[in-house]
């Protein structure tokens, strides 16, 4: 069997605890006492531990198994959770990490052997460990003794009970006679194991390559099926010796347990005998002592299966029912639903044709039953393509956690709407910019302890990071309550660079201001660090975010704070659209931007700063005419009403002129590539019901 195979579990799996040592670490940090949170990290150092020794990244093994060593003495009570220790610990995840790059990138963990951190580990397990008091020391031998004794008694040497078939006695006496060992072995799988066929055959792996397994109890299909409890038994033939063959079948991740022994032919064939002697007096005697027994029995069995339940109750996590799929056949079922798509609205269009012989009533029932189909089919793929960003953010608060520490600022970072679901290549790659706008909300938003507390703020700085859903878009907010942007030494900067005149600069509205930190290579830092300031921030930001079909808006008052606001689409792939006409060319609008539609006389435009607009319930609207925006010859026909699709983005709107409105429809978005790259008001293309290409309209960026 190839270990190889069982790569991406690793991953995936070491993503997990890493992910999960890291939260315990940072909870451990602020309740250092708190034996949960030990006891957690000492599992799942231990497992990640056992999953390294099993794939064979033996240094990663020797890392956490030091890791799993302080933790077994932090359980005891040996030792103390210290700030000191904390940073260590992390150092350690760090490599940890590392390792993890490497496996991905080559299958091999490297050859850093990250000397210093494990001294730096065992520096502070012996300081801390060092006083161990002689009576301790003298009564761990005794409780070390009364665990083994406990453990044997929870753990069977299950071997004896397999039935031997003749060919299996044969194998095992030919093996006797050419001097090889035959070991018996029974491995007991934790009961919170989700993959045991995985890990049994990681046991398997791991021993064949020291001999030949003989016997296999449940067979290895049964094993393959996942037919067994938690534990299966197994006959091996090698020169090894026993410690190493159990050495190698615990250093798998998840074992509970193992137990086995040197056996022979004799002493096996003596048990079996001993077993059929046993089940014939049974038999015999069944008939006369069924009452007196089964009285006193039958507690015992009731005790026992109560137990099982209460163990079964109490050690069975409950999960989530989940299945990992590759991220490809997601895409590959979402473009197959798009082409169901194009085909209903391909026969909607068919049906609609005047003329059309097809008019019958069962053919208008069969085109709206295929229309809730699909529709239904949209919802549950777009369903299973939703992830929550919890994966993307539960890694910053460490992430704030050491730049407190680098740039000596105290900060918290407080997260809320975690559980925000987003399509999954959204939440991909909506990571990096979030990560940037912390950094820089940290670094150039928050200020010194010095300054706040002269300002009358709380020397602790805050930042926020708030996911919602509002309407198809999901907005994530980054706030802090530092200093805001200084727009006047913005201007100063953007002056300096030629991008504005002095006089020009005075005209401009704080946003137009705060609009050149986008630009490239427009950094404000006076210092070049490694945090922030290298000319790649906020530009990378937004041109990322607008990748994605979003936008990213900021919100300032000096003193007070700064706020970036990212909106972005819920899904990437199938949406909801207005389908309009301008001229003779159609345009799709996304219904998720649209707050109404309106019949607009041409008598009611008014105009500000020699700019269209209207005036609608209390609100002044400005017109946009999308043919100047599209670049078309003025029309020469004079109308009396406009038709005006009031567009929303946030709290700004603004109305678009359009000739025709053809009505709601579900369209695909198809990437249009790098043709029309330039101009970003157009987002993609669909393709209509005749076949039509029209072209989507993208309302953020004309607001």
């Amino acid at each position: 069997m190839d270990v190889s195979q069982y790569l991406e579990i690793f991953i995936d799996e070491t993503n997990e605890h890493l992910q999960n040592l890291s939260d315990c670490i940072m909870s451990l940090e602020k309740d250092p006492e708190n034996m949960d949170t030990i006891n957690e990290i000492f599992r799942a150092a231990h497992s990640l531990k056992g999953m390294a020794g099993t794939m064979g990244f033996k240094r990663m093994q020797h890392l956490t198994h030091d890791m799993e060593n302080v933790f077994q003495e932090v359980r005891s009570g040996n030792m103390k959770v210290t700030s000191g220790l904390v940073d260590v610990l992390f150092q350690c995840l760090d490599a940890i990490d590392a390792y993890l790059e490497n496996v991905k990138e080559s299958s091999d963990e490297g050859t850093e052997d990250n000397e210093a951190i494990i001294q730096e580990l065992n520096d502070i397990l012996a300081a801390e460990t060092g006083n161990v008091s002689e009576e301790k020391t003298a009564a761990a031998p005794q409780q070390e003794e009364k665990k083994e004794e406990a453990k044997n008694d929870e753990y069977e040497k299950r071997y004896f009970s397999v039935e031997l078939s003749e060919k299996e006695k044969d194998s095992i006496k030919s093996a006797e006679e050419r001097g090889m060992n035959v070991y018996g072995i029974t491995v007991y799988i934790q009961e919170e194991c989700l993959l045991k066929a995985a890990r049994a055959f990681l046991v398997f792996k791991a021993v064949e390559d020291y001999g030949n397994i003989l016997v296999y109890y449940p067979s290895s299909q049964d094993i393959e099926d996942e037919k067994f409890e938690n534990d299966f038994s197994f006959f091996l033939e090698t020169e090894a010796p026993l410690e190493k063959i159990m050495e190698v079948s615990k250093a798998v991740s998840e074992i509970a347990e193992v137990v086995g022994e040197k056996v022979n032919y004799k002493d096996l064939v003596a048990v079996a005998e001993k077993k059929e002697t046993a089940e014939v007096e049974t038999e015999k005697t069944a008939p006369v002592a069924v009452a007196a027994p089964a009285e006193k029995t039958a507690p015992a069995k009731t005790q026992t299966k109560a137990a099982t339940t209460k163990k079964q109750a109490a050690g069975k996590p409950v999960t989530n029912r989940t299945v990992r799929v590759d991220i490809e056949k997601l895409d590959a079922l979402m473009n197959q639903v798009s082409e169901l798509i194009i085909a209903k609205n391909s026969l909607v269009s068919i049906s609609s044709t005047e003329g059309s012989s097809l008019q019958s009533q069962t053919f208008h029932e069969q085109i709206e039953y295929l229309e809730r189909i699909t529709t239904n089919l949209h919802e549950s793929v777009m369903k299973v393509r939703m992830v929550p960003i919890e994966s993307v953010v539960n890694k910053f608060p460490r992430m704030i956690r050491d730049l407190s520490k680098k740039l000596n600022k105290e900060m918290e970072l407080i997260m809320t709407g975690e559980d925000t679901e987003l399509d999954r290549t959204v939440v991909d790659q909506i990571g990096d910019p979030l990560q940037h706008l912390l950094r820089n909300s940290a670094d150039h938003g928050l200020e010194s302890g010095e300054t706040r507390r002269k300002r009358g703020k709380p020397e602790k700085g805050t930042i926020c990071l708030n996911a919602f859903q509002e309407g198809n878009n999901v907005i994530i907010e980054v706030s802090d309550d530092g200093n805001g942007i200084d727009t006047e030494r913005v201007k100063e900067k953007a002056i300096e660079r030629g991008l504005v005149t002095p006089e020009q600069a005075e005209a401009l509205s704080q946003k137009e201001i705060i609009d050149f930190l986008f630009m490239p290579s427009f950094s404000m830092a006076k210092q070049i660090t490694d945090i922030s300031g290298r000319g790649v921030g906020l530009d990378v930001v937004k041109s990322n975010i607008e990748a994605l079909g979003g936008d990213v808006e900021v919100k300032s008052v000096m003193g007070e704070g700064t706020k970036f606001i990212v909106r972005l689409p819920l899904t990437l792939a199938i949406i909801q659209a207005l389908m309009v006409e301008v001229h003779d060319e159609k345009y799709a609008i996304a219904l998720g931007s649209i707050q109404t539609i309106e019949d607009i006389p041409v008598s009611e435009i008014k105009y500000v700063q020699a700019k269209e607009v209207i005036h609608i319930r209390g609100s002044v609207i400005p017109l946009i005419r999308l043919e100047k925006v599209l670049d078309m010859e003025p029309t020469e026909e004079e109308k009396e009403s406009l038709t005006v699709v009031i567009v929303k983005k946030g709290e700004k709107f603004a109305g678009l002129v359009v000739d025709n409105l053809m009505g709601q429809q579900e369209i695909v978005i198809k990437s249009i590539g790098k043709y029309i790259n330039n101009t970003k008001i157009i987002s993609g293309a669909t393709i209509l019901g005749d076949g039509e290409v029209a072209l989507i309209l993208d309302a953020n960026v004309l607001l």
